[in-house]
């Protein structure tokens, strides 16, 4: 016997009911919000899993916020260091032009000061070996300079040109061993000869009394005997005295007054008669 209803028509049946039951809860609604508390109560029970489906979503937006934080905080970081080194190296550059200014201040001040016509020069290459302290400068035979013309810094006595070239000359700084000076003690105009000892801040006075009245503070300047350097010219300040037993010379040690390893303008004395 054949069933009084399909299966097909009752499920045609059930999905007639399921529309009228809608379109009735529909129209209730509508017309006199009956549903507003089931739809609060099934939207409040809904709120957990909507947080939980969202999660990831929310967490890849969060990465990608940090990510471009880190990457911009990084692109200021590495600006910044450009910039704190641009401002170093022209910090370091304004330091240079002052130092040059003010030690062009100086040698201007000497050359009025000085009778002697004296030419700037600069200095561009010391040498390399440890036993030679000589240096070579910007100004040579087309300028004027001369073998055995004397060179000076703002502070004092270089040393002495020993070969020219044309656009060039070196000059054998007052430290080397080679070199000798006649010196005379500016305050009680004893004189000697300084020389050097192969060190850029040390020269020896040799042959002098233990009697010679000479303190630790003296400058000693040229003398102007044997015609190599004019009289007066500033060369060291005397840094020990000691007293030999038993020898009839005094030990006398004077730094000079020009940092001779830190040279960067000097000038040169054209009205010396060189030897």
């Amino acid at each position: 016997m054949r069933p009084l209803f399909s299966q097909s028509s009752v499920a045609a049946v059930r999905l007639a009911i399921a529309l009228v039951t809608a379109f009735a809860m529909m129209v209730l609604d509508v017309r006199v919000g009956a549903l507003n508390d089931v739809r609060l109560v099934v939207k409040t029970l809904l709120v957990p899993i909507e947080a939980i489906a969202s999660a990831p979503v929310g967490m890849f937006d969060w990465a990608q916020e940090v990510t471009r934080s880190r990457s911009s905080l990084e692109l200021d970081r590495e600006q910044l260091q450009l910039e704190n080194e641009r401002l170093r190296i022209e910090q370091l550059e304004l330091q240079s032009l002052q130092a040059e200014n003010a030690e062009l201040r100086r040698l201007l001040d000497v050359s009025q000061r000085q009778p002697a016509r004296l030419l700037q020069g600069q200095v561009q290459s010391i040498s390399t070996d440890p036993f030679i302290h000589q240096v070579t400068i910007s100004r040579g035979s087309n300028a004027g300079v001369e073998e055995g013309f004397p060179v000076l810094s703002a502070e004092g006595l270089v040393g002495q040109v020993i070969a020219v070239y044309p656009h060039a000359a070196d000059v054998l700084l007052i430290s080397d061993g080679r070199h000798q000076i006649p010196i005379q003690v500016q305050r009680s105009r004893i004189r000697g000869i300084a020389r050097g000892i192969g060190r850029w801040d040390q020269l020896e006075m040799v042959n002098l009394p233990e009697t010679a009245d000479i303190q630790v503070g003296d400058i000693l300047e040229t003398s102007g005997l044997g015609g190599r350097y004019p009289q007066g010219i500033p060369v060291a300040r005397v840094t020990g005295v000691t007293q030999l037993s038993g020898q009839p010379f005094a030990r006398v040690i004077a730094e000079p007054l020009s940092a001779l390893n830190r040279l960067n303008l000097v000038m040169i004395s054209l009205d010396s008669e060189a030897p």
